[in-house]
């Protein structure tokens, strides 16, 4: 395989804590290809929906929602990976700051933030100064959202969150902002910089990503998410581990009451993602025809 040191982050600068979903290995083909699985069997009282988000706002990812929001109709309590209310996002918002008395100066050499200091610039518009407390894997998203043509009002997961609470839903976080938060520091500076460096193959990339999840290709998402330099420090924790945790998690969930779990895409393919993992737990996953 090629070894990219292009990174494709999947983010949202106040919510989604800056993590970079990376692999070494090809995973287990997931057979039908789908966004939206339907959840049963194993003694379940009703069924539940698992989908798989990304978090950018671009509106050609999201084409499809009537679909979408019509399964959250159909169930008694909504799961994301984060509870998304004004307590957590503010909650998020402070784990993205540096520590006291500490600036992006002291991460990186003058050379390197000057290179930072162009990337951001170009991409976003922003100067580099503004955000200098900020930990450097969050300075992605400024440029990974800021040159989004097409844009949505919010991310996937926003909208969904939104969609659920104005259904009046039970609101459930899979995970903690503070376990979230974790993630954030696991990411070496030396990724970033190598993010910034190669900024101009990230448009491609970019496009790339957004033709594979609107043919709800997880195999071919997962493999183009995949960097090997990165995959062998940062899979296990960001993905992998993860796996595990959000799926002993959601299993109480479903066996309550009927749950639509939204997570991001990268999560549920191969031999150890979320659709594989419930499914070895005796649970029935069958892909949901999107309709345009």
């Amino acid at each position: 395989m090629k070894n990219r040191k292009v990174f494709r982050p999947a983010i949202h600068t106040t919510l989604k804590i800056a993590v970079i979903i990376s692999a070494l290995t090809f995973p287990a083909k997931v057979i039908s290809q789908s966004l939206l699985w339907k959840i049963s069997g194993n003694d379940l009282s009703s069924p539940s929906y698992l989908y798989g988000t990304i978090h950018i706002k671009d509106q050609r990812i999201f084409d499809w929602k009537d679909s979408v929001y019509s399964r959250i109709n159909l169930c008694k309590a909504f799961a994301g990976e984060i509870d998304l209310s004004l307590k957590n996002i503010i909650k998020a918002s402070e784990y993205m700051v540096l520590p006291e008395g500490q600036t992006l100066h002291d991460r990186f050499t003058q050379g390197e933030y000057k290179l930072i200091q162009d990337a951001v610039k170009s991409c976003s518009g922003y100067e580099l100064s503004l955000f200098d407390k900020l930990k450097p894997a969050s300075l992605i998203a400024l440029c990974f959202l800021g040159n989004n043509t097409v844009g949505l009002e919010a991310t996937v997961d926003e909208l969904l969150y939104q969609k659920a609470v104005t259904c009046g839903k039970k609101i459930i976080g899979i995970e903690t902002v503070e376990e979230q938060a974790a993630l954030l520091d696991k990411i070496p500076d030396r990724y970033v910089l190598e993010y910034f460096k190669n900024l101009d193959e990230q448009e491609d990339e970019f496009e790339r990503l957004i033709s594979c999840y609107r043919r709800a290709d997880l195999d071919s998402l997962w493999i183009l998410m995949q960097d090997e330099e990165s995959g062998i420090l940062l899979n296990d924790e960001l993905i992998r581990v993860r796996n595990y945790r959000m799926t002993e998690r959601v299993i109480p969930m479903i066996r309550q009451q009927s749950t639509f779990i939204a997570i991001g895409s990268g999560h549920l393919p191969g031999s150890e993602g979320v659709i594989a993992l419930l499914r070895k737990e005796g649970y029935e996953l069958e892909p949901v025809r999107i309709i345009w």
